[in-house]
């Protein structure tokens, strides 16, 4: 497949996909995708810096103003924003505690590649109100957020508790603005989230005495040995010891991984350069499956080898992607870049927001933004360089 003629498509997608208000998750009037979203938004954004694409970089700013302007009392950042009422969604069934993080990442990012710090020093208390909001949701002040179930990204899967790719994309978010507004006390609370996502999620011997839940890690070291991914969550009930493809992504992207090797190699044995979203597969005669089909709002999409239950998303890909060139070089990064053009180019460039894990048919929402986005971010990445992190 010609590259240059799959990122034209791609951008097609994001163009369409373009409003005065930002970037919308879908060129499609479907459910609610024709609404700027946080993450959705930023993730788009992203991948428009990546390509240097200067009328995509303008729309990236209208997506970070509109949601930074709709900003709660508290220092909530939208779940999303509708087009024509301005009507603000603060979450669903849940709050959402990933779309701060993504806000500022994707304000700092944006100030840092184009030079433009004019939105960053508009929104400096927005930053501190959000950072502030973080701290109460640690609960116990041990440094992790407390996350609800659907209470990020995979809103209908089963993760609730610390969940790892929150605690990722904060201290993202601590480091990033830390950096770029020379404040110490948020780089330094970017340090104490790193050395606890250390002690929480590599489940090594290392750290087995350390952490929030030392008894559940013991458990889990006993019953399965040590982890080569860090799992997808815990809380006081125990480890969900899922892979979260996300979160390990990040967690190399932002240079935090305790062990990328070790979790590069897992994924490798299992033959495909593509990852699902979660693994294993929840099937039916799993205990979990029993939480997982009651946590959806307009229908069951969960099922085995779809959506967040083991299907494949592109723009989880893009990342994982890019967390390969950083730590295993062009190479393996080229494999995936390749398998996500194949995949989004399905059904006359589809760009389905997932794909069946066994099958690859695709399933989910067509002419997805961050499904051209994932291919974008990978593709500008090997191609022109680009990092999320220095």
């Amino acid at each position: 497949m010609d590259i240059q003629i799959a990122n034209e498509k791609a951008l097609e997608v994001v163009r369409k996909s373009s409003h005065k208000k930002g970037f919308l998750a879908s060129a499609l009037k479907k459910d609610n995708y024709q609404r700027v979203w946080a993450r959705d938004g930023v993730i788009t954004g992203i991948a428009a810096l990546a390509s240097r694409e200067e009328d995509l970089i303008a729309t990236f700013r209208d997506t970070l103003i509109t949601l930074g302007d709709a900003i709660s009392p508290q220092g909530h950042i939208p779940s999303n924003v509708e087009l024509t009422t301005d009507e603000v969604s603060f979450g669903g069934l849940a709050g959402r505690a990933d779309t701060g993080s993504w806000w500022i990442i994707g304000l700092c990012l944006y100030s840092k590649y184009t030079g433009d710090k004019m939105l960053l020093n508009r929104y400096k208390k927005n930053i501190d109100r959000i950072h502030q909001l973080y701290q109460a949701w640690e609960y116990n002040n041990k440094d992790l957020i407390y996350v609800p179930l659907a209470g990020d990204w995979a809103d209908e899967y089963i993760l609730s508790g610390y969940v790892l790719y929150d605690q990722v994309l904060r201290y993202a978010a601590l480091k990033l603005s830390g950096d770029l507004l020379q404040n110490q006390q948020w780089s330094d609370k970017a340090e104490f989230v790193k050395l606890a996502i250390h002690q929480n999620f590599d489940i090594s011997d290392k750290w087995k005495h350390a952490g929030i839940h030392p008894t559940a890690k013991n458990n889990l070291l006993r019953n399965f040995s040590k982890k080569s991914y860090l799992p997808a969550s815990f809380n006081p009930a125990g480890y969900q010891d899922y892979f979260d493809g996300l979160g390990n992504a990040l967690a190399m992207i932002f240079k935090i991984h305790p062990n990328p090797q070790a979790c590069l190699s897992w994924a490798t044995d299992r033959n495909t350069p593509l990852i699902p979203a979660f693994y294993p597969t929840i099937d039916s005669d799993n205990p979990d499956f029993n939480l997982l089909k009651q946590n959806y709002r307009f229908e069951f999409r969960n099922i085995p080898h779809e959506f967040h239950n083991g299907g494949v998303w592109p723009m989880v890909n893009g990342f994982w992607g890019v967390a390969n060139y950083i730590s295993a070089g062009k190479k393996p990064a080229e494999e995936i870049l390749n398998a996500i053009i194949a995949l989004n180019s399905k059904d006359n460039w589809g760009f389905n927001e997932c794909f069946h894990g066994q099958t690859l048919s695709p399933c989910g929402v067509h002419a997805c933004t961050w499904s051209a986005a994932g291919q974008l971010i990978l593709s500008n990445t090997i191609s022109k360089g680009f990092y999320l992190l220095d």
